[in-house]
């Protein structure tokens, strides 16, 4: 179904070699995903990264504290829709377990999944693997913390010049 391409093509994985890239994809579980199912859920606890190999998704939160039934989409913000090559889910690999966000599909989809032990397994044999795809990790983080940064502060002042407060 998938193959060592698919991960070449994405920055997580940049710097390993194919050899490294193979043992990765050889404890990935593959899976298809029909369209419109939900792939995790908001404050669930789990411990699996995804790879999107084909499809879209969409990650949506929870507007507010209410605890709204899933059926109640309406009280859910959609946060950014993601195409493959992707990948979500990785916090879960560095023990966030509960989940930040909801993850649907927008259309049928190829996923691989990594559990946390597959990963510390594989990444304990091979520590240089290891730092690089913990590396890679650090670095994706940090640039999506960088524009939450960015989209609090433009929240924050839109919300002080409604309120009045400049």
């Amino acid at each position: 179904m998938t193959s060592v391409s698919v991960l070449q093509e994405m920055p997580l994985f940049a710097g390993l070699d194919e050899g490294q890239l193979a043992r990765l994809l050889g404890v990935m579980r593959q899976s298809r995903v029909p369209v419109g199912t939900d792939i995790l859920r908001e404050g669930e606890q789990s411990d699996s990264m995804y790879v999107l190999a084909r499809g879209a998704v969409e990650i949506t939160k929870r507007l507010g504290i209410a605890l709204a039934p899933e059926s109640d989409r309406w009280r859910r913000k959609t946060i950014v829709r993601l195409s493959a090559p992707q990948f979500f889910g990785e916090m879960a690999l560095l023990g966030d377990r509960e989940r930040t966000a909801t993850v649907s599909t927008c259309t049928d989809c190829d996923l691989l999944e990594v559990t946390k032990d597959s990963f510390d397994r594989l990444v304990e044999t091979d520590l240089s693997m290891g730092y690089r795809l913990l590396y890679n990790v650090a670095t994706v983080l940090c640039e999506r913390l960088r524009r939450t940064d960015r989209d609090v502060l433009k929240l924050t002042a839109a919300l002080s010049v409604a309120l009045g407060n400049r």
